[in-house]
């Protein structure tokens, strides 16, 4: 830590400089808000100022049935939260003061909505339909309740940590970094798992120090001491404090006015821990700051990346493209003729699909290469045609596989017998060979016969089938031609649309407006604060302020807004229809059968 670091440090008093930023982050917050293509990086700004303007906020996390609904439930005196061990807890939970008690869910949009505190389980650890449904687009709770502890803090009930493979541990960073202390509960006689260590390791890489609560110290016999003693040998240096704790003990003190059950389960300890660790503002400042200069960098990429995204890039394209020249020009007439001869060179093309198609082979081909002529029926078509196929191209290999293998017995014959083959053949006649060749070729024979039958099979169909199917491609090539048609229709009203369109994107670069104007406050009243050592900044740090707010001075928010004219006229349209008749698909039984040799007889022996 550099020495004026520490100097800023000491001197927070004096200088109230959380106020300050606060104060200046509101109307930075109030300009950005005007933009909902920024909304996220702008509600994160609002959870920065409302987490500075509130009481510190302290999270518990860990493992499931560790607890920690119970501890939060013992420090605030009262059984608010459900700790039913089998439901464990299903929605990280702020618990805040109120006079009035109620709930508002914040969800994942950034919509609030106030529900009563009667609902509170229904949110948190049930697991009906209704509730499931809610929770997938809820992002937190925040619980009102008139609790003096919390006029001091706000407390987080968290879900448990999810593990996942080597011993890894997660847990949400949005919400870590919310928070200004973190106490990670721990069951006692339970040692912390692999996973809980790597991820405690973790956050105090990230600058987070967590503070080990132990629960259930009267579940150990005294032996707590001792298991504490385990535990911090293996991390301790990755942890703060340590504070022993019996939540049920707590519990169980109040239900009965026990002072030494009080005592004894040193609940008071923790939240005298919990109060002495949040009255550090230097800390909080510290912390905000932090949040505020990650933040700067998320605005940073936001705002650098809008001039290349939607829907900032198509409206700019767009308006420089047609700035000035919003009458359909020579230029814009050119462009819709191209469109047009592009549409009818399509339409020439599907017009006469079919015209060179005279076999099953080629319609197949067609087939695969043109996505319109495609539904289930003709899927289904399609599929048996080339089964069809397949069967027919087995068999006349099987064919030629069989004349090759009687060829060689021919040969083989004449070469022993002097004779010719003749059936039936003597089986003195035939040698050990001739006889393996007359199995060969009677099982090949087999095979044959059994493609053929598949065959016939398929062939069946497909001739049945024919008359329908090919009614329904000359339905779905009249069906992509009008497609066609009404796709050049539509230039008639190109010019009204990009009327339209113009006017839309003029208003849509409006809403971008605010961003010059965020720039400029940036530049003016957040950069000198940043700067004028009353906060604590690091002196790396504000060589990283200068430059990040220098590049989001150099982002360009700035265009001209076109004047928008009437439309002019239209453009004529080919017929299409007429100068390219449909080829309509013919094809005949002679067309699809496919010519096959003759099934081979049964060599007789």
């Amino acid at each position: 830590m550099t020495e004026r670091f520490s100097e800023q440090l000491n001197n927070f008093d004096e200088h109230n400089p959380l106020e300050q930023l606060i104060e200046r982050l509101k109307p930075l917050h109030s300009i950005l808000s005007q933009n909902s293509y920024v909304k996220d990086t702008t509600i994160r700004l609002k959870r920065i100022i409302d987490d500075a303007d509130s009481q510190p906020i302290v999270l518990f996390i860990g493992k499931e049935r560790v607890g920690k609904t119970t501890v939060i439930n013992s420090l605030i005196g009262r059984n608010l939260l459900e700790d039913r061990p089998s439901e464990p807890t299903r929605t990280n939970t702020f618990l805040k003061y109120g006079d009035e008690e109620y709930i508002k869910a914040v969800f994942l949009n950034g919509m609030e909505v106030i529900f009563d505190i009667a609902n509170l389980s229904l949110f948190t650890i049930s697991n009906s339909e209704s509730a499931q449904i809610i929770r997938k687009h809820l992002d937190y709770l925040e619980v009102y309740i008139t609790c003096e502890l919390l006029k001091k803090v706000t407390i987080v009930d968290s879900v448990a940590l999810e593990t996942g493979a080597n011993n890894t541990a997660y847990f949400s960073p949005a919400l870590l970094q919310r928070c200004d202390e973190v106490f990670w509960v721990l069951q006692a006689g339970s040692p912390a798992t692999e996973a809980e260590v790597n991820f405690i390791e973790q956050l105090n890489k990230t600058g987070i120090t967590a503070h080990l609560v132990v629960n259930g110290i009267d579940r150990v016999d005294g032996e707590v001491e001792a298991f504490l003693e385990v535990e911090k040998e293996r991390y301790g240096y990755y942890i703060g404090e340590d504070v022993p704790v019996s939540a049920l003990q707590a519990q169980e003190a109040r239900k009965t006015n026990s002072t030494q059950l009080l005592i004894d389960s040193r609940i008071t300890q923790l939240s005298q821990l919990m109060f002495q660790l949040i009255d550090n503002k230097q800390k909080k400042t510290r912390h905000t700051t932090e949040r505020f200069l990650q933040w700067l960098e998320r605005l940073r990429v936001e705002m650098n990346t809008i001039p290349a995204r939607e829907p900032y890039v198509s409206a700019v394209e767009y308006i420089v493209q047609h700035q000035g020249n919003l009458h359909i020009d020579a230029a814009q007439l050119q462009q819709d003729k191209a469109l047009i001869t592009s549409f009818e060179k399509q339409y020439e093309t599907v017009s006469k699909v079919f015209k060179e198609v005279q076999t099953l082979f080629q319609l197949l081909q067609t087939l695969e290469s043109y996505s319109y002529l495609h539904d289930p029926v003709v899927d289904m078509y399609e599929e048996t045609a080339a089964l069809y196929q397949k069967n027919v191209r087995d068999y006349r290999k099987l064919h030629v596989d069989y004349m090759m293998e009687y060829g060689q017995l021919e040969k083989l014959f004449k070469k022993q017998t002097g004779m010719s083959l003749a059936f039936p053949l003597e089986e003195s006649e035939l040698s050990s060979i001739m006889s393996e060749q007359i199995q060969t070729l009677n099982r090949i024979r087999t095979e044959c016969e059994q493609k053929l039958m598949s065959i016939k099979k398929y062939e069946q169909f497909i001739l049945e089938k024919l008359d329908s199917v090919q009614a329904r491609l000359n339905d779905l090539t009249k069906k992509q031609l009008t497609t066609i048609r009404n796709q050049v229709k539509e230039l008639e009203a190109q010019q009204i649309r990009e009327r339209s369109k113009m006017i839309s994107y003029t208003n849509k670069l409006a809403e971008f407006s605010c961003m010059a104007e965020a720039q400029n406050f940036l530049k003016a009243a957040i950069e000198p604060l940043l700067l004028e050592r009353v906060l604590p900044i690091k002196k790396q740090e504000e060589a990283y302020i200068r430059q990040t707010i220098e590049h989001i001075m150099t982002i360009d928010f700035s265009y001209e807004a076109p004047a928008v004219a009437d439309s002019g006229e239209l453009l004529a349209l080919l017929n299409l229809k007429e100068k390219y008749p449909l080829f309509e698909l013919r094809l005949s039984v002679e067309d699809i059968v496919s010519d096959i040799p003759e099934l081979p007889g049964i060599i007789e022996i």
